[in-house]
């Protein structure tokens, strides 16, 4: 095996600058490339405000559903029509007695 050559003993490596032109390419483009990933970080940071924001929404949303669906559940009870009747018709249970202040 010692006397085996190096496939690579033959290659001769030359290095040579690069042209003006290709420097300025290559510049420009790791540039633009910056700039791109700037945008994309200020999108995707106003993305994840927005998600935050529509997260509490729904949150807020889904309680509000609850209380609805419970008001609706207590609908049909005697307790929620005497309620309703008071509160928002302005009626008086008949064996109440109601005193009426005067001035």
């Amino acid at each position: 095996m010692a006397n085996r050559k190096n496939p690579l003993g033959r290659i001769r490596l030359v290095y040579r600058r690069a042209s003006p032109l290709l420097k300025c390419v290559v510049l420009a483009t790791i540039v633009l490339c910056t700039a791109a990933l700037l945008i994309l970080h200020s999108s995707i940071r106003q993305l994840r405000q927005d998600t935050d924001g529509l997260r509490a929404e729904a949150a807020a949303l889904e309680q509000e559903n609850r209380k609805l669906k419970k008001s609706i559940a207590e609908l049909g009870t005697v307790q929620s029509i005497k309620r309703i009747a008071e509160e928002e018709l302005g009626l008086v249970d008949p064996d109440a007695i109601f005193f009426e202040p005067v001035e």
